[in-house]
């Protein structure tokens, strides 16, 4: 009688110990499933469109003619510029971004979040190219300085600058 007894809490608890074990696997795989479906939402980012608010020329210091004209999207409230190019996969070589600031200081960029490689370029407030940082890296936090004072920055597919040979020194217009 006795080892009838015992059989018959061995079995249940294996029973027990095997409804722990499939209930513990049931809410784990649900919790992983609600984990990653948050993740997926929580990064999800739509990814914004070009926006064409006007139109940049590059002119040249050596003859004053244009070099290139490209569409442009305007950053110039906080929220913008800080949004910049993020999350975007492609940009066409004929546009840009134009960043206005209110104060011609040095300005300080970084790739964070950004897919597109870039060639920054800093203009002071007479609208002259200070500096050119090109061929910066996709979802760096390395800061990329003007070291110059800048009014504003544009932002160009990597390799633009060097394509239609751009340099310090040139002019910008935009309207």
């Amino acid at each position: 009688m006795l080892k009838k007894i015992k059989k018959k809490y061995f079995i249940i608890t294996i029973a027990i110990i095997l409804i722990i074990i499939l209930s513990v696997i049931f809410l784990l795989n649900k919790s992983s499933r609600y984990i990653k479906q948050n993740n997926i939402d929580k990064y999800n980012v739509e990814k914004p469109v070009f926006r064409k608010d006007g139109e940049l020329l590059f002119i040249s210091s050596d003859n004053n003619e244009v070099i290139i004209k490209i569409d442009i999207e305007i950053a110039d409230t906080y929220e913008s510029r800080m949004q910049g190019l993020m999350y975007r996969d492609t940009m066409a070589m004929n546009q840009g971004m134009l960043f206005i600031f209110e104060t011609e200081e040095p300005q300080s960029f970084w790739m964070k979040d950004t897919y597109i490689p870039l060639d920054i370029i800093f203009v002071n407030s007479n609208r002259k190219i200070v500096k050119i940082q090109p061929e910066n890296k996709i979802l760096s936090q390395t800061s990329i300085l003007s070291i110059k004072p800048a009014l504003y920055v544009i932002e160009v597919n990597a390799g633009f600058c060097k394509k239609y040979n751009i340099k310090e020194g040139d002019i910008i217009s935009f309207k």
